[in-house]
């Protein structure tokens, strides 16, 4: 068999096989320095492209990476782009606690967008001259620098957590759902700058903006009518239908294709769909077992291959070192300042908030998300997008090193064991009790998995 089509899948099944297996392996090494495995993945993106391959060895790169498979790889990107965001839409929590501790991941997330927008935009501003693109509004540009500074990973402090086993202690509480709120506001943020960026001036952005909201309407109305007997039925049989498996991916899919066509990406489509459906308990997990797996395995190593054959670290030399700093400074410092600002006032030692402000910057795999859409929409270019994705390593592997200067095992141990003895004291029905401060405690007597704190609270939503 051959021919121009069936070159091409050759040329694509190697692609994927080496950017699979690179992902696989650094994952793999990641946990064993300190780092979580997504620290890994998104390097081996990088050592994939010209940062490393295509310095070291030109010619397997380019034959690897051709211009058709980048094609490929875009579109496979971001269909898993938008399966794993609508992943992100079911898992956000809205869980009601007392009035004080339910403001405190709103005030964090509110802190935690607005200092490094400022912050981020100013920076933007300073190194302007010599990398906004001559065809993107001096606006847009600053704002799309300081927003894609803005964003938490919220998928990633989950998993964090839960492999930490601290989702029902204070941090746990806090963190995930600082950044489930700040990544929200972020998506709408680069909602607004993508339609200015596709239509080309403010006035153009309504023909983007009102269909956007036309369709989150439609979804917060339409959704739970269809899906919520379905869904509890699923619950109840403990087991997803293939016809309830294939109606949730043509959701999402159809969902991505508008959402693309009114020119705010795919990814607004999924995340959307996954907010919009009705809360049903147990059912987040469900879906999880079923689909997370594949798209992270499967379709995320793909976004960080192309987000690496689009960084080049041999550039950064000179003044692009010098944004390269600014850049991280502004980053860290911002969203330091923010969420130990908030914290101290919530009265947070001073060690707890210095561990919550060390997540609230682990950016993971959404800033990623954020300054793809403003590469291909031509709003950076590939220096400052290269700056940006050092950024996102940099920030994203201090945050687990920072966290434990505060939160060692033996502490995790403590607000563990605090958790769990408030919520058995607590009345039936009554919301749950931040635990205090713990720097020590007693040790359980058998070192077992508390199977309820390895896993999100259900959302209410």
């Amino acid at each position: 068999m051959t021919g121009p089509t069936f070159d091409l899948l050759l040329d694509v099944g190697a692609a994927w096989f080496v950017i699979i297996l690179a992902a696989q392996v650094l994952g793999w090494l990641a946990p064993k320095i300190g780092q979580p495995a997504v620290v890994g993945e998104r390097a081996a993106g990088v050592i994939l492209g010209p940062s490393l391959l295509g310095w070291v060895w030109p010619a397997a790169g380019e034959h690897l990476f051709t211009a058709e498979v980048k094609e490929v790889l875009f579109v496979i990107a971001m269909v898993g782009l938008s399966l794993y965001m609508f992943v992100v839409g079911v898992e956000h929590e809205h869980e009601p606690e007392s009035r004080k501790e339910a403001t405190f991941p709103i005030a964090v997330a509110l802190a935690g967008i607005i200092i490094p927008l400022m912050v981020g935009a100013g920076a933007a501003a300073i190194s302007a001259g010599g990398y906004k693109p001559d065809d993107v509004g001096f606006w847009v540009f600053i704002l799309f620098v300081g927003g894609s500074l803005t964003v938490t990973a919220f998928p990633m402090l989950a998993r964090i957590l839960q492999q930490q086993r601290v989702v029902h202690t204070r941090v746990g509480g806090v963190a995930p759902r600082g950044g489930a709120v700040g990544d929200a506001l972020a998506w709408c943020l680069l909602a607004v700058l993508s339609g200015i960026a596709t239509k080309g001036s403010a006035s153009g952005v309504i023909e983007t903006v009102l269909p956007a909201i036309a369709f989150a309407l439609v979804c917060y109305w339409a959704l739970p009518l269809i899906f919520r007997k379905v869904m509890e039925r699923a619950v109840a049989d403990n087991e997803i239908s293939d016809g309830l498996f294939g109606a949730l991916l043509l959701t999402v899919l159809g969902a991505g294709w508008f959402t693309d066509y009114i020119g705010i990406y795919s990814v607004f489509g999924g995340f959307v769909v996954g907010m919009t459906l009705p809360s049903v308990p147990g059912f987040a997990d469900l879906l999880k077992d079923r689909l997370l797996q594949t798209v992270r395995c499967l379709m995320l190593p793909g976004v960080f291959a192309y987000s690496g054959l689009n960084t080049d670290l041999t550039t950064l030399s000179g003044s692009v070192l010098l944004v390269l700093a600014l850049m991280l400074v502004v980053a860290f410092g911002s969203k330091t300042i923010a969420s130990m600002g908030v914290a101290r006032a919530y009265g947070w030692s001073w060690g707890q908030s210095t561990a919550l402000s060390a997540l609230m910057n682990a950016r993971g795999l959404m800033i990623l998300i954020f300054i793809n859409i403003g590469l291909s929409l031509g709003v950076i270019e590939q220096r400052l997008f290269s700056v940006l994705v050092v950024v996102a390593v940099l920030t994203t592997a201090m945050a687990m090193p920072i966290y434990r200067r505060y939160y060692t095992p033996e502490r995790e141990e403590a607000e563990r064991v605090a958790a769990t003895r408030t919520r058995v004291a607590a009345p039936p029905g009554s919301p749950p009790i931040a635990p205090a401060d713990h720097t020590g405690g007693d040790r359980p007597e058998s070192p077992h998995t508390d199977t309820a704190a390895t896993n999100l609270p259900s959302a209410h939503r």
